[in-house]
């Protein structure tokens, strides 16, 4: 546990200097590179917040396998199945 969150520190601090760190770490080279670079084209397009949003999707990737995108928007959960209906017969 204690490991985890040791790592997980480690990551958040990678992403404050190269959004996609995290990404890195894990192994993901490719999807690390991916964000390194949208976080460099967001950050001369839309500032520290383009840089943050980036860097906050690849941690986020990292830790929970799910995007920024898919946490804030959120799936909902499939329906429960309806219960069978009695038949008649089976009252005992």
């Amino acid at each position: 546990m204690a490991n985890q969150v040791v790592e997980n520190g480690v990551k958040l601090v990678g992403e404050r200097f190269l959004p996609g760190t995290s990404l890195m770490m894990d192994g993901d080279v490719k999807g690390g590179l991916a964000h390194a670079a949208l976080g460099l084209v967001a950050r001369v397009a839309f500032g520290p917040v383009g840089w943050f949003a980036v860097a906050a999707d690849s941690y986020s990737r990292s830790v929970t396998g799910k995007g920024l995108l898919d946490h804030l928007v959120g799936s909902p959960s499939p329906a429960a199945p309806p219960a069978p209906e009695p038949r008649i017969g089976d009252a005992r």
